[in-house]
């Protein structure tokens, strides 16, 4: 390894330089260090932004770009199929590269490219893939596919500028959601320079809406209530999910294990690193009787290549693939859900997204006051999981709820169900965006 190499991995990746870097790349240098300053730049975007969407009343077919760098932030699978088969829209997918930033690996961000250029190749989506061969850039796409909405399906700053909200003033910019927000980071969720930019941000229920009005500095003033757009599949009558889990010899429970990417962060819900030598050996003595599927988030290959090296981290990776009777999952989930028994996680959206399938499901923790992480709407949901504090509570999942169908907790999961996430006005949450846009076009 190289001097310069070196300084890099050892002096570049610190949380303090790493915000630094966002600060000198985004010239944020000044607007969000000077309050007055932040809020009048926050108010001029919003307005900007909504201006922008009534200037396209009449424009016979407006142009919308959906940017997207990972398959399972891909939320939008409905609102872009409407979208495609009404004549006011053209929307379209742009892929851009994830962590740009945080010197990760570049190889592994053009794989997780690939993947999410096959992710959307095959749900027949038109795309685009912004970058110049010739010179190695990634190029601005208003001055070509020009887009006059422009969605996003991640919040940070890790993205090249030009894709940033700051480069679509003009333009009507919105935002779903990439997970069912559950965990109580308000900051993060509500209050960061991108979301009180956004001229549209989607939440799922009134009580979020209440989050934004209390914690952002837009007060929630760009908020509006349309429910969760990635868990309509869920909602819709007509879907037919394909078969995802690999073929058996003789049947077995299927069991989803979803560990979080959070190993290295300050705010850490990731138990990966007390489980991850566990699941695997649960995995080969119950090799018999139950199917796991290993569903990473999709940053924690980044950042155990950070940690373990890109060598240790593609052998762990490689054997949840190749065991008898198991999977590594890295696309979509969808399908990987409707086929389950059960699943284990420590994910903050999986808290309630699982929850519409209604099927058991336990939280991993590593310490004894998990509910306190979450928000009102995720304590909720929270408490309709089986806790897994240990080895012994994993065993018993497995042995009492999984395998033998013992289930105490189903009446209680069937009554959230019916209380916080049916649909009882029959409105999906992409038929209520499409009303939103028309609404700001109309002014």
């Amino acid at each position: 390894m190289g001097l310069r190499s070196w300084f890099r991995e050892r002096y570049m990746t610190s949380p303090l330089v790493y915000n630094l870097r966002l600060v000198w790349e985004y010239h944020d240098v000044l607007r969000t260090r000077i309050p007055f300053v932040y809020r009048r730049f926050l108010r001029g975007n919003i307005a900007a932004s909504r201006r922008a969407a009534t200037r396209l009343k009449g424009k016979e077919v407006i142009e919308v770009a959906f940017f997207l760098s990972m398959p399972g932030m891909w939320k939008a699978d409905y609102l872009f199929r409407r979208m495609a088969e009404d004549a006011r829209f053209h929307p379209y997918v742009v892929l851009i590269p994830y962590t740009v930033f945080k010197n990760f690996d570049k190889e592994e961000m053009w794989r997780t490219l690939r993947r999410t250029e096959a992710f959307v190749k095959e749900n027949g989506f038109e795309y685009v893939i912004p970058y110049d061969e010739a010179t190695g850039r990634w190029r601005d796409i208003r001055r070509k596919e020009n887009p006059d909405i422009v969605f996003y399906s991640l919040p940070y700053k890790d993205m090249e500028r030009k894709y940033f909200v700051y480069h679509f003033r003009d333009r009507l910019t919105c935002y779903i959601p990439y997970a069912f927000t559950s965990m109580n980071v308000y900051k993060a969720n509500y209050d960061i320079i991108s979301i009180n930019s956004y001229g549209c941000v989607f939440t799922e229920t009134e009580m979020h809406l209440g989050f934004a009005r209390r914690y952002s500095h837009s007060h929630g003033d760009n908020f509006e209530v349309v429910g969760c757009p990635g868990c309509e599949v869920y909602q819709v009558s007509d879907y037919r999910p394909r078969e995802v889990w690999r073929q058996q010899p003789t049947p077995k429970k299927r069991v989803i294990w979803a560990p979080h990417h959070s190993v290295s962060d300050v705010f850490s819900i990731s138990t990966f690193m007390e489980n991850c030598d566990l699941m695997v050996d649960l995995a080969r003595e119950y090799a018999d009787r139950i199917q796991f599927a290993f569903k990473p988030h999709p940053t924690l290959r980044f950042k155990l290549q950070k940690l373990w090296g890109v060598e240790r981290t593609e052998r762990y990776y490689r054997q949840w693939a190749e065991m008898p009777n198991t999977q590594l999952e890295e696309a979509g989930y969808v399908d990987l859900f409707y086929g389950s028994d059960a699943m284990m996680h420590d994910s903050g959206g999986f808290t309630t997204e699982y929850l519409y399938l209604q099927k058991p499901v336990m939280y991993l923790v590593k310490d004894e006051r998990p509910r306190k992480q979450f928000n009102e709407f995720g304590a909720l949901a929270f408490d309709q999981h089986y806790v897994g504090r240990n080895e012994e509570d994993v065993r018993r999942f497995l042995d009492e709820v999984v395998l033998k169908g013992i289930d105490p907790m189903g009446d209680s999961r069937r009554r959230f169900y019916d209380t916080y996430l049916a649909n009882h006005d029959g409105l999906l949450p992409s038929q209520r965006i499409i009303a939103v846009l028309e609404r700001l076009i109309e002014n």
